[in-house]
Formats: C-alpha cells, structure tokens, sequence
C-alpha cells in the first residue's frame, strides 16, 4: 500500500514572529512568503511608486528583527499592516511636509475618493502628533499597533485605567482637532 506523508501544520504567523525575536532567521523567510506580496500592495496604494514601495517593504523586512525586539507582537497581521502603513505617511510626509492636497491631483476625474482619503489619513496622522505624549503613545498603541487595554498598560507603564483615560481624551482631542481644522491643515 501507498504510505500517505501527513501534511504539516504551518505555524501561525505570531508564532514566527516569536521565533524570529527569538533569532530565528528562517521565519524571516517564511513571513516575507506569506506578507511580502500583500505589504507591496499597501506600499503601492499609498506611495503610487513601485520602486519606494519595493525598498520600503525590503527595509521593513531587514528590521524586523530589532522591531520584534521592541515590540510584542499578539497579531501580526494587523500589526505589521499598520507599521507599513506609517511608515509610508512618514514617507509621504518627508516628501510633502506641508500637507497640503495638489489642486491638480483633486481635479482628476476617479481621484477624487482616493486624494480625500488620503487627506484625512494625513490630517488624521498630524492630529495624532499634536496630542500630548501619553494620549499619543496610547492612541498609536491600542488603535494602530491593535494592542489591549492591558499590553498598553505594560509598555507605556500606566495603569489600565489611566491608558482608558488617555484613550477616551485622546479621541475626544483628535475630534476636536479634525473638526475645528478639517483635513485641509
């Protein structure tokens, strides 16, 4: 009889991530197979260049080691969506510190959606930066890295009422923001 060979489970991607803090260089190459492709698709959709997108997710990729270090990582997936994400509004912002929205970009027919959207990340990421740094560090951890109530907690070092507190003035302040100076600022 034929002997049948068993598949083998994959391990999940936080798993890799482990192993790759860890030091573990194979699941480096095991995440790039499995993200590498889909980051680009991110990097693309915010920076309309193939070869910035390409050397982003390359780089991301050579530190991902050292920022698994720092951080720890309960999904991986969203979390290295949004580091992604930052780093190409970082990127954009290097390019166009001011923010300002192209008139001609807005004018193109089928642009429209996409320049607003844009804009109000841009606007949403300045409003970010304007708060005061525990409401900052509390945003960027619970609503960009996804992070628990109790994982912010044990890296800012605040107690869980004291991060909810931060939370809830925080979104109260970037409302305030974005309402009294819109996405044009």
């Amino acid at each position: 009889m034929f002997l049948r060979r068993t598949p083998t489970q994959q391990p999940s991607d936080e798993a890799l991530a482990a192993s790759l803090r860890a030091g573990g260089r194979s699941a480096a190459g095991l995440l790039w197979d499995r993200y590498a492709h889909l980051l680009f698709g991110v990097a693309m959709k915010y920076l309309h260049d193939g070869d910035a997108a390409k050397d982003l997710v390359m780089g991301l990729f050579e530190e991902l080691p050292a920022l698994l270090a720092k951080h720890e990582v309960r999904a991986f997936r969203p979390w290295v969506h949004a580091v992604v994400r930052n780093r190409c509004l970082m990127a954009l912002r290097k390019k166009d510190p001011s923010l300002v929205l192209n008139m001609q970009q807005v004018a193109e027919p089928g642009n429209d959606e996409a320049v607003l959207h844009e804009a109000t990340l841009q606007a949403l990421e300045a409003a970010i930066t304007s708060l005061p740094d525990g409401q900052q560090r509390c945003i960027r951890a619970f609503y960009l890295e996804r992070n628990s109530y109790r994982e912010v907690a044990m890296r800012t070092g605040l107690s869980e009422e004291q991060v909810r507190s931060h939370l809830q003035n925080g979104r109260r302040n970037l409302r305030n923001i974005l309402q009294h100076h819109g996405p044009e600022q």
